[in-house]
């Protein structure tokens, strides 16, 4: 069957299989298209008509069970048609979240991150280093996998949303099997997204049009925040991002609320996006 477009989640582990859950009920109130959600390593079962329950081999932490999952999605459910892959972690806001299907013109799209390659390197790797950029990503990815990034403010790719038309199945099983080669080697951290830089470097596709931030706006509670203070920080002291408004036309499609944002009930940008929801069902 080729699907016109269908929203995909893939989890593992309880916790994200309520989250993913969660995440669900929100975009059922602005989209009629199919939602999908593979899930593993999990006693709970949502309340939803279409799942798929995924294997995983052993050994594998829950961790890398999710990121496995979501690099094998074309292998899992094939490349009959177009997908929208959302992490747990990205909550429908507007009736614009059906656009992200048209507005994909390349076989595979990911929006861009806030960071740059060299910005993101601590986050991908295992280094020591004490300034915030570092050049040791670019360099795993030359000795690793003989890939030369000359630009060291080349702007990464965000795998938490991602469009995969039946053509970009080869772009992903690329993807995922460079994750399986990261998960073996102790210099990678166990992230997707280090070998998401290098499938499209070694593609060649690093230049490619990314879909539009609003269907991708992340929003980070501990911005700016240094890792050794953010585990005593209340909901109230999160950092707050105020420059978008959830409802109107220059309302995002998705915010992606990374670092654990998702379900914090006393942040304002939660309880914000909670009280939109809660309008659109009374409406």
């Amino acid at each position: 069957m080729r699907h016109r477009g269908r929203f995909v989640f893939a989890v593992a582990g309880e916790a994200h299989v309520r989250q993913a859950a969660a995440a669900i009920g929100f975009l059922k109130r602005l989209t009629r298209r199919d939602i999908l959600l593979v899930q593993a390593r999990s006693d709970y079962r949502p309340d939803h008509d279409e799942i798929i329950d995924a294997a995983i081999p052993q050994g594998m932490t829950d961790r890398q069970a999710g990121i496995f999952l979501k690099t094998g999605l074309s292998g899992m459910i094939g490349d009959a048609g177009t997908y929208c892959y959302l992490d747990s972690d990205v909550i429908a806001v507007s009736p614009d979240v059906d656009a992200i299907f048209s507005k994909s013109r390349t076989p595979v799209a990911f929006a861009a991150d806030h960071a740059s390659i060299d910005f993101f390197s601590r986050q991908a790797v295992r280094c020591f280093c004490a300034n915030p950029p570092c050049t040791h990503l670019r360099d795993r990815m030359q000795y690793d996998f003989a890939i030369r990034v000359r630009n060291p403010d080349w702007t990464m790719w965000n795998g938490g949303v991602f469009v995969c038309e039946p053509e970009g199945g080869q772009f992903i099983r690329h993807w995922h099997d460079l994750v399986l080669k990261i998960f073996k080697n102790p210099f990678w951290q166990i992230r997707d997204q280090g070998a998401l830089a290098a499938t499209a470097w070694q593609l060649g596709l690093q230049d490619q049009p990314l879909l539009d931030a609003r269907f991708n706006l992340i929003v980070d509670r501990f911005k700016g925040v240094p890792e050794a203070q953010r585990a005593a920080l209340r909901p109230a002291q999160f950092s707050v991002r105020d420059d978008y408004q959830l409802a109107g036309d220059e309302a995002p499609a998705f915010l992606h609320f990374i670092n654990g944002g998702a379900g914090q009930t006393g942040w304002q940008n939660w309880d914000q996006l909670v009280a939109h929801h809660a309008r659109l069902a009374a409406a």
